[in-house]
């Protein structure tokens, strides 16, 4: 009995659960270096499973496992400390395979080549912007690029490894945008660790990320602007002192990728109207402080567009050269469908069942049944759930979402990884729930399978879309 108590009380500390992860990280990472260098993409659609050895998923799935199990610790700060950590080792687990088995970059992703010609050109015979290729509309991917390279990176080095910094930066930014809008009875919540970990595998990312480049530099930038306007909405001072570095991030944001400056746009204009809506307290004056955040990212943005890239803004141009969602879908077959599907469902179920929970409805047939009523007493009686008003705020992406469906150009899936990034504090909510340390272990071990499992397909849809998207390219 004194044996079996002293085994738990040694599994569940976290230096040990720290062991597991670093030992689990090291089986992933040893097991894909240790396999034959790979000098060209191959159109066999089983090819992932070819460059990905077993012992990589048995990392992934021990790490996943681990974080399960730390979930009914998070309310201890050691625990939040070690689980972020552990996000970020997934994370880089989850995205590491083809930077590791590729002779080089251009071979997994050939429009790095145009990217790494224009730094290392840069940095040969100085910065020029009128060089053939340049895309004048991303000064501030090469710039950063040409810095470190300058600095002594390797240019290769440089664009395969920055991206799991970026990835890293994005889990501790999405983990303080989430603890910024926390209600102030539940600041010591597992609530933001846990999104970091539903995001960090996610399979909605654009196939390029796998390097660095302007789309991956402009979602560091989304993140980090949307925290620097949620913290001066909430804060509501308006000084230079509080209001200089949100508008830096904006400007570096508008210069580094046009897509994520609207996806940051539409988002400060959902997250306004929500807090018109609902009023919290916590926000007394954030609606408007967002809402000129918004119209001053717009108006900048617009302003800088016209001058250097007037054709995005040409709206019939939305509809050609890109294929729609539908062409793409039709295109990917049944099996790459049904894995890009899992992960978005099983955040939105995750985000439904505490949703309506929230909303007190019971049948969801009902849910549009006096909507008048429903949302004037919801209104009156969620103020102070800033979760919730946190969520909502993300409205106005969905609808760029089904716009997006028709204009392939705004790129759809993209979108979808934004309108997550809405959804997850309160599917963090029922994840909690799902995984308490007091429901029955049948039920824990059914959520972690579930939970492995859009894990690994996740894995699959990542690398099997990049596959497709360099041979179709």
């Amino acid at each position: 009995m004194l044996h079996s108590e002293s085994v738990k009380r040694i599994t569940r500390h976290p230096l040990f659960m720290l062991a597991v992860v670093i030992v689990a990280f090291l089986v992933a990472f040893v097991s894909v270096l240790s396999e034959p260098r790979v000098q060209q993409m191959s159109s066999d659609p089983f090819f992932i499973f070819q460059v990905i050895p077993v012992p990589y998923w048995i990392g992934i799935s021990v790490i996943v496992g681990t974080l399960f199990f730390m979930i009914p610790h998070l309310k201890e700060n050691r625990f939040r400390v070690l689980f972020v950590s552990s996000s970020i080792a997934l994370i880089t687990c989850f995205r590491m395979v083809f930077p590791i088995v590729f002779t080089s970059v251009p071979a997994y992703e050939p429009d790095a080549a145009n990217y790494m010609t224009i730094v290392n050109s840069w940095v040969t015979h100085g910065i020029n912007f009128g060089i053939p290729g340049y895309q004048h509309n991303f000064p501030m991917c090469f710039l950063v690029a040409f810095a470190f390279v300058k600095l002594g990176v390797p240019l290769d080095t440089f664009f395969r490894v920055a991206p799991f910094f970026i990835y890293a930066l994005d889990i501790i930014f999405l983990y303080l945008i989430v603890e910024e809008v926390m209600p102030e009875n539940k600041k010591k919540s597992a609530i933001p660790v846990l999104a970091g970990f539903l995001f960090s595998f996610s399979s909605l990312g654009y196939w390029v990320t796998v390097h660095y480049c302007p789309d991956l530099f402009g979602s560091l930038m989304y993140f980090l602007c949307l925290y620097l306007g949620v913290r001066f909405a909430k804060a509501g001072e308006w000084s230079v002192k509080s209001l200089l570095p949100v508008l830096v991030g904006l400007l570096v944001l508008i210069l580094s990728h046009h897509l994520s400056t609207l996806y940051l746009t539409i988002t400060f204009f959902g997250l306004s109207f929500s807090i018109w809506f609902f009023k919290p307290t916590q926000f007394k004056h954030g609606a408007i402080s967002l809402f000129i955040l918004a119209i001053f990212t717009s108006t900048f943005w617009f302003a800088y567009g016209e001058l250097v890239y007037p054709s995005f803004f040409n709206i019939y141009g939305y509809f050609s050269g890109y294929k729609s969602a539908t062409q793409v879908s039709a295109a990917a077959g049944l099996l790459n469908n049904l894995a890009f599907v899992i992960y978005p469902v099983f955040i939105l179920v995750l985000f439904a069942i505490e949703f309506l929970k929230i909303l007190q409805i019971q049948n969801p047939l009902l849910l549009f049944k006096n909507v008048r009523e429903k949302l004037r007493e919801i209104r009156i009686r969620e103020s102070g759930n800033t979760l919730l008003v946190f969520s909502v705020g993300f409205i106005f992406v969905f609808v760029l979402f089904v716009i997006g469906l028709g204009v392939p150009v705004l790129m759809s899936s993209r979108i979808l990884e934004v309108l997550c990034i809405g959804l997850y504090p309160i599917a963090s909510q029922t994840l909690i729930k799902l995984a308490d340390g007091n429901s029955s272990r049948k039920k824990k071990a059914l959520i972690f399978v579930i939970v492995l499992l859009v894990v690994l397909t996740s894995i699959y849809r990542y690398y099997t879309l990049i596959q497709r998207g360099v041979i179709l390219a």
